[in-house]
Parts: structure tokens; sequence; C-alpha cells
């Protein structure tokens, strides 16, 4: 079935102005860098990743973590995860909060740092701590990830997008220090449909964007899952509702979300599906697929989720 057309919608222009300054501070630490960690969002790789990286980075190798792997289709990120090797990058599938083994984690990208350090002749470098840069756009994990890997509470976490406002370096097991960096968004994104994935996945905040656009958007992108992944059995249905405000009032019944003389409370109802999206109740959802995707091969997970 076609999707909605939400393209002739505006597109907000959001960006904060931290993170101008977030992506500057980046820029001038990178010389201290020996590899940076991007992470993405698994559920959408390629929204979730800043295109401005490559610009701000380009002196540094970059290995990708696909983080919230638990969240995402298996056989999408496998898809994902095969197409980006295709395109050159090392990529990771991870699912940081119930990370079992951070010291492997640590380990593997102790490696890969010491095998670019040797290969640029940097021997002269080999006695001091490996240094890692983690980056990413808001909300896709970055904190969580430092915190499990640090195993204390050094950072501070959060659901919403821009709790880390500074570089943060962290001390890591075996000589390693990462360097935690602010979410960073870049100046205008092209279209309303990226826009609005990076709303679902939390990156840009709801109130930008607006509640119940998100869940229409949800809904649209929800009905054109063919995998059989969408639980929709959470609010009593078999399948779609044929619109996005039958899919709300759905919901608002289900579940009891009503003003007085029985109106639904749209925005309470879309807030619940948002909700039951972010934390995977609707089941393991990927947002968008890479180009070709059936075409490729499998490829195993290099980390447990």
């Amino acid at each position: 079935m076609p999707s909605l057309d939400f393209s002739a919608l505006p597109l907000t222009g959001w960006y904060p102005g931290h993170m101008l300054k977030a992506g500057k501070a980046m820029q001038e630490v990178l010389r201290l860098v020996d590899l940076v960690i991007e992470l993405v969002d698994a559920r959408a790789p390629a929204s979730t990743r800043n295109p401005r990286f490559r610009e701000l980075l380009h002196s540094r190798p970059v290995l990708i973590v696909a983080n919230k792997a638990d969240l995402a289709d298996p056989a999408q990120s496998r898809s994902w995860q095969a197409y980006l090797e295709a395109q050159g990058e090392r990529v990771l599938l991870l699912d940081s909060p119930h990370l079992t083994d951070a010291s492997r984690l640590v380990a593997t990208w102790k490696q890969v740092a010491e095998a670019e350090r040797r290969g640029r002749g940097a021997t002269h470098e080999l006695t001091r701590p490996v240094r890692l840069m983690i980056a990413g756009v808001p909300n896709v994990g970055k904190s969580t990830l430092v915190n499990r890997l640090y195993e204390g509470k050094r950072v501070l976490v959060g659901p919403k997008p821009g709790v880390t406002r500074q570089n943060q370096w962290v001390p890591l097991r075996d000589g390693v220090e990462l360097l935690d960096t602010p979410g960073v968004l870049w100046p205008r994104i092209q279209t309303k449909e990226h826009e609005l994935r990076l709303g679902l996945v939390g990156c840009i905040r709801d109130e930008v964007l607006g509640i119940e656009l998100l869940t229409e958007f949800l809904w649209d992108v929800l009905r054109q899952e063919s995998s059989g992944r969408v639980n929709w059995a959470l609010y009593g249905m078999d399948a779609a509702p044929a619109t996005p405000e039958g899919f709300i009032e759905a919901v608002a019944r289900r579940r009891g979300l009503l003003l007085p003389g029985g109106r639904i409370d749209a925005e309470r109802a879309a807030t619940a599906v948002l909700k039951d999206f972010r934390e995977g109740r609707l089941g393991r959802i990927t947002i968008e697929g890479p180009p070709a995707a059936a075409a490729l091969p499998p490829v195993e997970k290099m980390e447990d989720a």
C-alpha cells in the first residue's frame, strides 16, 4: 500500500545553539583521539547518522555501532550491517543496556585503535593510553553505553535528547580513555520524513514535532511492515486500522484514555503509542531498510545484544 506523503509539511529547523558549540569542541580535541565510535540507532541507521561527522572527523578512523539492536528487526539489522560493510564501513550491533561483556567490547575497540596507530606509523604513541571518542546524534544511547563500560554512574543519562552538554573524559579498563560527547544534529535536515524518523526514535524532542503527527507517521510506518513483527494484539487489533485517526481512537478506548463526555484524549493516546514503540512493546521494528536489502547476505553479529 502507498505511504502517506508528509513532504508538504514544513520542517521545524530545530538546531539548538549548544550543538554548534559541541561540534566545534569535538573538532578541537580530535587530534587527541585514535578512533571515533559513531553510535547510530539500529532502528534507523541511515537517518541517525550525522552527515557532517564525515567532514568533522575525516582525519580519524571510525567504527559504527548500531545501538538499541534489541529494539530493531534482527533480519533488517543484518542487512544494514552487510550494506554498510559493503561500503567499506566497520560495524557492530549492540544493545548497550543489556551488555554482558563490557571488557570484550573495550578490548575490541582497543585492538582496532592500536592497529590504526601502527598503520599510520605512530609508534611514539604506543606508550600512551588508547583514546576513543564516542559521537552521535542526540539520544542514541551514548551516555548509557559509557556508564555500562565504566560500570559506574559518571555521566548523566536521560530519556530525552540533550542531556550531555559538554565533552567528558571517562577512564575505562585496560588503559583506555573514552571521550563522551554531546549529541549533535546538523543545521539543515532535507526532508520531513527524515525529521520524523529522527523524532520517532527520540532524537528530536516530541514537543518540537508534535505528538500526534509523530504517531500518525508511526501508524504509516507500521502499516507498511510486512514481516509480521508488529504486535497489534497489544491494542486488541489484528491489523492496522484504516486511518491514523482510527488508530488513535482505538488505542484511546482500549486504554481508557477518555475525556469528560466519552471523548478520546488523543494526546495521551498518542503519547502511549510512542512509548510502546520506543520500549519495544509493539515489536522489534526497523523504520527504514537499506538499499536492495533483499539481495544482501546475512552477517553474523560481532557483539551479543
